[in-house]
C-alpha cells in the first residue's frame, strides 16, 4: 500500500511542477510569420536587451553571455515581451501549499 501512495505522491509532484500550456494560433498569423521571417537584430537592439536584463537584476556579464547565445528571433521576442514573460522557474505559492498539505496528511 505504501508503494502506491509514494508512486501517487511522485506523480502529483511531477504533475504540479510540469504544467502544460497551449493556445490556439490563427492560420493567418502562421502564414504571415512564415512569409515574413524576423529581420536581423542590430547590435543596438542586442545592447538594449542586455540593458533590460541588467535592469531586472541579471549580472552584466551573464546578461551579455545570455543575449550573445540567443538567435535573432529570440532577441526580438524578449525585447518586445520582456515585461509580460514570467520571471524565474520557481514553484508557485499554490503548488507549494498543496505539497505541504499533502505531506502533512501523509505523515
Amino acid at each position: 500500500m505504501k508503494k502506491i501512495t509514494l508512486s501517487g505522491l511522485l506523480l502529483l509532484f511531477w504533475a504540479l511542477l510540469a504544467p502544460a500550456q497551449a493556445a490556439m494560433v490563427p492560420t493567418l498569423e502562421l502564414a504571415i510569420e512564415s512569409a515574413n521571417p524576423p529581420t536581423a537584430v542590430t547590435a543596438e537592439q542586442r545592447r538594449q536587451t542586455v540593458q533590460q536584463l541588467i535592469e531586472r537584476g541579471v549580472d552584466p556579464a551573464e546578461a551579455e553571455f545570455r543575449v550573445g547565445q540567443m538567435t535573432d528571433a529570440q532577441v526580438l521576442t524578449l525585447k518586445g515581451e520582456i515585461d509580460a514573460l514570467p520571471a524565474g522557474a520557481g514553484i508557485g505559492t499554490t503548488n507549494l501549499l498543496l505539497i505541504i498539505i499533502v505531506l502533512i496528511l501523509i505523515l
